[in-house]
């Protein structure tokens, strides 16, 4: 018998047990399976959602809040375990959750239909939409999940591939809303809501946090760069239970520590024409409530960056 022959016998022997053990018991334990990472919003523990009013906003808690409109984008969705070690993970193609080469990005939108605030005349510059999405889905190792982080924003390589890719009407769902104007780049989160005051004075509250200093006046966002002058993406990091938990965007500390008075502005020409119960900020410094709201989110008004440790709005509830 040749030697090749003798040898055969025992490679087909053993080819089994070598497929076999490329899965540890540890791997196989741990196979990826379906999530669905919840998000909602609170105050104290009272939901967030259109028809609400919530109360104890600005000085002495006098002033209530109804919402209008709440919406934002996440990204860089990353789990980690109790090492801190990365898992991998899969996030599902749908309406809500678009990527590309350049990114990927989710929208979350906690307000729709038509009651309370949300009524289309119900505030000034009413943009909200009928659609509701409060989970990003997809496939990863649920019982290895100790963590998560993501950024609250558009990525700026998808930004910039999507604006010079074309028109509002062609930007992929969810990229088609949430843009400061077409071309001129994104608002990572929106919130739009009604205030009303102790001295049953009303008033609007407008907090669009998004990218700026994207292009030279007139041209396209990132046309000629590759990221905005002020990025302004929250980071968000939190010991979390992916079968048990959501992330909460708690409104108390999202509003917190604001006075609750605003510009006035004309519905046509925008221009300001007085005083009155409100929040505003559009991401600019030299708007008042947005140092406030900007130290909330955990961001540098100066230079655009975030910070997960100061972030105070984000939070893990079960």
């Amino acid at each position: 018998m040749s030697s090749f022959s003798r040898i055969l016998p025992i490679t087909l022997i053993l080819l089994p047990n070598l497929v076999t053990s490329c899965l540890s018991p540890s791997e196989e334990e741990h196979a990826a399976e379906d999530f669905s990472l919840r998000f909602a919003a609170s105050v104290d523990g009272q939901p967030l959602a259109c028809g609400e009013v919530l109360t104890g906003f600005g000085p002495e808690g006098a002033s209530t809040v109804a919402p209008a409109d709440l919406r934002f984008y996440v990204s860089d969705l990353q789990f980690w375990d109790a090492d801190g070690e990365p898992i991998e993970r899969a996030l599902d193609r749908n309406d809500f959750q678009y990527a590309s080469e350049a990114g990927e990005v989710a929208l979350i939108d906690l307000t729709g239909g038509e009651d309370g605030a949300c009524a289309g005349g119900a505030i000034g510059f009413a943009e909200g939409t009928s659609r509701t999405n409060a989970v990003i889905t997809g496939q990863t190792a649920l019982d290895r999940v100790a963590r998560v982080s993501f950024d609250v924003g558009v990525p700026q390589a998808l930004m910039r591939e999507v604006i010079l890719g074309g028109t509002a009407e062609a930007a992929p769902s969810p990229l088609n809303e949430m843009y400061w104007s077409w071309a001129s780049g994104y608002r990572h989160l929106v919130f739009n809501f009604a205030v009303e005051t102790g001295a049953d004075a009303s008033g609007e509250g407008y907090v669009h946090i998004g990218s700026r200093d994207c292009s030279v006046e007139g041209g396209l966002a990132l046309e000629d760069q590759e990221a905005c002058g002020f990025i302004n993406t929250p980071r968000v990091e939190l010991d979390f239970d992916l079968r048990a938990d959501t992330v909460t965007l708690d409104v108390g500390a999202l509003l917190g520590q604001l006075d609750f008075v605003s510009p006035v502005r004309d519905p046509e020409t925008h221009e300001v024409i007085g005083e009155g119960p409100g929040v505003e900020c559009h991401s600019s410094p030299m708007q008042a409530d947005c140092a406030q709201l900007f130290a909330n989110l955990g961001l540098d008004p100066a230079s655009g960056e975030a910070s997960a440790a100061t972030n105070l709005a984000f939070t893990a509830e079960p």
